[in-house]
């Protein structure tokens, strides 16, 4: 015999959630959630900090980077063109947008930052210095 710990949070909404799906939805009206988050990794070495950013999908022209105060603003948006006569059996693909921001210590070059945007992975590398300057201040994507 074997014993399975029982949680009763998520296994209620789970079975909750997996029931009304059997009885209301038949696979072909399934609705997708179209806000989209991106997955970010941020690493630190002695000169810089690494933000990393997964957007697969997105292209480069969509995706803006700033500077604003010393709070790094990351937004992308993502736009699904389809004419009036497409018949859709099942559409997932929405039109997606998202923000994020990150506050940046005070020993960052702000005019040193650089990115780069490849194979969907957006790399923003931001150096270290010992003073800050705040302005706001639009990075350019290669």
């Amino acid at each position: 015999m074997t014993l399975i710990k029982w949680k009763p949070n998520n296994m209620l909404m789970n079975d909750f959630d997996h029931m009304i799906d059997r009885m209301f939805n038949d696979g072909w009206n399934y609705k997708s959630n179209n806000s989209y988050m991106p997955s970010v990794d941020i690493e630190e070495n002695n000169d810089e900090f690494i933000l990393k950013a997964d957007f697969p999908g997105f292209d480069k022209k969509n995706i803006e980077l700033s500077i604003d105060n010393g709070v790094l603003n990351l937004s992308a948006k993502q736009n699904t063109e389809y004419s009036e006569s497409n018949k859709f059996t099942i559409k997932e693909r929405n039109d997606s947008s998202f923000q994020r921001s990150f506050t940046l210590p005070d020993y960052i070059n702000v005019d040193k930052i650089t990115a780069k945007y490849k194979n969907g992975t957006l790399e923003v590398n931001i150096p270290k210095k010992d003073e800050v300057k705040p302005s706001t201040q639009k990075i350019k994507i290669s």
